[in-house]
């Protein structure tokens, strides 16, 4: 899959797992505070050491649009995907079709939780206290690893990422 017009990166190495991204895209989406409705989420690599805020990467082709049976999902003008939720079946085809693991559904199941940058200027940049997350044009994250154990843990981590089609460069 390959990252074409806007999208969220992240830089791990700035994250520090507060998970206040998740919270504030659930505020702006569904109206409160709650992890499980974010369309963002945060996840722990204890090995290592880094935590890493998992979201649509806005795929181009995007596999949750190709293969959504009824339309529901579409790109926007950013080249986001968007959800008509009163087209969404429930089916579950774009979380599982996701090359990145970031569609998933809403706890009943009724519908998606997909990124759709918040028309342009999403909660989660906005709001993340350490800058760990950004809007770009780019897949790829430079890493400036400051001591020999956070060398490690990003070289761990750059192996993960690559499987989410990021990249992670040294600085």
């Amino acid at each position: 899959m390959e990252t074409r017009g806007v999208h969220i990166v992240v830089d791990p190495s700035k994250c520090s797992g507060c998970s206040l991204c998740e919270l504030w895209c659930s505020y702006t989406h569904e109206g409160v505070f709650s992890r499980s409705l974010s369309r963002i989420f945060v996840l722990s690599y204890e090995v290592v050491g880094l935590d890493y805020p998992v979201v649509c990467q806005q795929c181009e082709p995007a596999p949750c649009v190709d293969l959504c049976p009824t339309g529901a999902l579409k790109k926007g003008e950013l080249k986001q995907v968007t959800l008509d939720k009163s087209r969404c079946i429930g089916c579950r085809v774009c979380s599982e079709v996701c090359p990145y693991g970031a569609a998933r559904m809403e706890p009943s199941g009724r519908y998606p939780l997909i990124c759709d940058l918040c028309g342009g200027s999403p909660a989660c940049v906005v709001r993340c206290p350490t800058n760990a997350l950004s809007i770009s044009n780019t897949a790829s994250v430079p890493i400036q690893a400051r001591t020999t154990a956070e060398a490690f843990a990003v070289e761990q981590l750059r192996r993960v990422a690559e499987g989410w089609g990021i990249r992670i460069e040294r600085a």
